[in-house]
C-alpha cells in the first residue's frame, strides 16, 4: 500500500467537514467555512473554539517548475513521520491592490492533492504538487499542507518576465556559517531563478542534514524557483536517491529510453525565454547506471538546441553541472581528463555558449575557450564553487592561458539576460585571510568582483554547430574511454572531500 493510500484510509474517521476537504479533487475550489448561527443559543456561554494542533506541519517547501517556466509551478515539501493526512497545494494569483493582509487572508480558489512518497533515509514523507496553466503575468500565491496536518504560511512567487530577466548560480554550499552568509546575500539580490550546481547539503549519508539545509534555505527557495544539478556529495546519499527524492525537476529530454514520470530527474532540459538550459550529472552519479541513457539524451538535446538556435528560436545554449572541465584550484589543475575526453567534445560540437559549474571551491571564469585554449567560438566556463562549504586556494603555478578572472572567497554569480546578451556579475566576499583557519571565516563584505558579458553567435557560427546527434556505437566508443578515465579520477581528486 502506498503512503498516499495508507494516509487516506488512516484518516477516514475524521469529522464530516474534514472529510469534505479530503475529497476535494485537483484544481477544485477550496471549501467555504462552515456556516454558524448569527447569534449563539441562549444560556450557552460564548467559548472560543480551540486552535487546531498541527499534527504534521509542512517544512522545507521549495519551488521549481516541471513544464513551462512561465505558467507552471511545482512545490515540494516534507512532513515528519511515515503517516500524514492527505496534503494539498492550494494556490491563486495576487490581484492588483492586494496588500500583505489580503494576500494571506483571501481564500485560495484552487487545490491539488500532493503526490506522496517516503523520504529517503529518514522517517518522513516527500510531497509534490504541480500547478499548471497559470497566468504568466500575475504573482503566484500559495500554501501547502492540510487542515489536520497544518499549513505553511501563504507565500508569493513573482512572475518570470518575458523579455529581460535574471538568474543566480552557485554550488557547494553546506550548512555552516559561510553558507548562511551566501544565502542571506542571495535573498537581498533580486533574481527570477536560482540554479545550484551540485553539492547542496553535504549530508554525506547523514540524512538529517538535508532537513537542516532545507530549513536554512526555505525563506529563499519557497519564493524563487530553483533547479539543481547533482554533485559528488549527492552520490554519497544512497547513490543519489536522496537527491532524486527531495527535488522536483523537468523531465528528461525527449529521447529518454526509460519512459514515464520522473520528477526527480538528475538530467533534464528547459527553456526560459530565449535561453535553452541543459542540466547534466557529468558522471557525478556514475554508479546509478544511467550514464549511457544520459549521454544519448545530451546528444539529442544539444543537437536539437543547435538547430533551434540556427533557426532564430533561441539565442543561447547553457549547460549546468557540478564538475568543471578545466580548473586552477590547488591540487586539481589543470583539467578533468574524463570530461576533456568525453564532454568537451560534445560541448564544442554543438556550440554551447556557457558551462556553469561548481565543485572547486573558488571562483574562476574562462575566456571563450575549447580544449584548454582561448577560442572566440568556444564556450565560457563559469566556476562558482563558492556557496560556503569551504574556501580553497589557487595552484601556485598561476592561472592557465584560458583563465580570465579568479577570486578566493564565497559568493555567487548573477546573470542578467536580454535578447542576444547575458551580462554577468560575480558578487563575492573574501575570507579573513589565507591560512586554513582564516579561510573558515569571511568578512561578509560582498561586492562585485568580476563583470563580463556573452553575446549571441552570428548566423554563420550558429549554422556550423548544427550537427546530427551521434549514435549509440559512436557514444559507446567515447564512453569506454570515459569509464576508464573515471576509474583514475580519485588519484587526481586527492582532495575529494570538496
Amino acid at each position: 500500500m502506498s503512503p498516499s493510500e495508507f494516509s487516506r484510509r488512516r484518516f477516514l474517521a475524521v469529522s464530516a467537514s474534514s472529510l469534505a476537504l479530503v475529497a476535494c479533487g485537483e484544481d477544485s475550489d477550496s471549501p467555504s467555512p462552515v456556516e454558524r448561527p448569527a447569534t449563539p443559543p441562549e444560556n450557552v456561554p460564548d467559548v472560543p473554539e480551540p486552535t487546531p494542533v498541527a499534527t504534521h506541519p509542512p517544512r522545507g517547501a521549495h519551488v521549481s517548475f516541471t513544464v513551462d517556466a512561465h505558467t507552471s509551478r511545482s512545490l515540494t515539501w516534507f512532513s515528519d513521520g511515515d503517516q500524514a493526512p492527505v496534503s494539498f497545494l492550494e494556490y491563486d494569483t495576487v490581484e492588483e491592490g492586494m496588500d500583505d493582509e489580503a494576500i494571506s487572508a483571501t481564500p485560495l480558489r484552487h487545490r491539488i492533492e500532493s503526490r506522496v512518497e517516503a523520504t529517503t533515509g529518514v522517517a518522513a514523507l516527500t510531497h509534490r504538487a504541480t500547478a499548471s496553466d497559470l497566468p504568466a503575468d500575475k504573482p503566484f500565491r500559495y500554501r501547502v499542507g492540510s487542515e489536520l496536518g497544518g499549513w505553511s504560511p501563504v507565500r508569493v512567487v513573482e512572475p518570470l518576465p518575458v523579455k529581460d530577466w535574471s538568474f543566480i548560480h552557485y554550488g557547494d554550499q553546506g550548512t555552516g556559517p559561510l553558507a548562511k552568509l551566501v544565502t542571506d546575500e542571495v535573498l537581498k539580490t533580486p533574481s527570477d531563478l536560482v540554479l545550484i550546481a551540485g553539492d547542496l547539503s553535504y549530508a554525506d549519508g547523514t540524512q538529517s542534514v538535508w532537513d537542516v539545509w532545507f530549513d536554512q534555505q526555505e525563506a529563499l527557495l519557497s519564493t524563487r524557483p530553483m533547479l539543481a544539478a547533482a554533485g559528488n556529495h549527492e552520490e554519497k546519499d544512497f547513490g543519489g536517491d536522496a537527491f532524486k527524492n527531495r527535488f522536483t525537476h523537468p523531465g528528461k529530454p525527449a529521447t529518454s529510453i526509460i519512459t514515464g514520470d520522473n520528477p526527480g530527474s538528475t538530467f533534464y532540459s528547459f527553456d526560459v525565454n530565449r535561453v535553452h538550459f541543459l542540466v547534466t550529472t557529468a558522471g557525478a552519479l556514475i554508479n546509478d547506471g544511467t550514464l549511457p541513457e544520459e549521454m544519448l539524451n545530451i546528444e539529442a538535446d544539444l543537437s536539437l538546441a543547435a538547430v533551434r538556435r540556427a533557426a532564430g528560436e533561441i539565442d543561447f545554449i547553457v549547460v549546468m553541472q557540478h564538475f568543471p572541465i578545466w580548473t586552477d584550484q590547488d591540487g586539481r589543475s589543470p583539467a578533468n581528463p574524463a570530461l576533456v575526453a568525453l564532454e568537451e567534445n560534445i560541448i564544442v560540437r554543438y556550440g554551447v555558449d556557457m558551462l556553469l559549474v561548481g565543485h572547486d571551491h573558488i571562483y574562476q571564469r574562462s575566456a571563450p575557450m575549447s580544449f584548454g585554449l582561448r577560442n572566440p567560438l568556444g564556450y565560457v566556463q563559469v566556476m562558482v564553487g563558492t556557496g560556503g562549504a569551504s574556501v580553497r586556494l589557487f595552484d601556485a603555478n598561476g592561472p592557465q592561458a584560458w583563465s580570465a578572472s579568479e577570486f578566493v572567497g564565497i559568493g555567487f554569480a548573477r546573470y542578467r539576460v536580454s535578447p542576444g546578451r547575458i551580462a554577468v556579475e560575480f558578487i563575492g566576499a573574501p575570507p579573513l585571510g589565507l591560512s586554513d583557519e582564516e579561510r573558515g571565516q569571511s568578512t561578509g563584505e560582498f561586492k562585485v568582483e568580476d563583470r563580463f558579458e556573452v553575446t549571441s553567435r552570428d548566423a554563420m557560427a550558429c549554422r556550423a554547430c548544427v550537427q546530427a546527434p551521434r549514435n549509440r556505437l559512436e557514444l559507446a566508443a567515447l564512453l569506454s574511454d570515459y569509464t576508464q578515465t573515471m576509474r583514475d579520477r580519485p588519484a587526481r581528486y586527492i582532495h575529494s572531500h570538496g
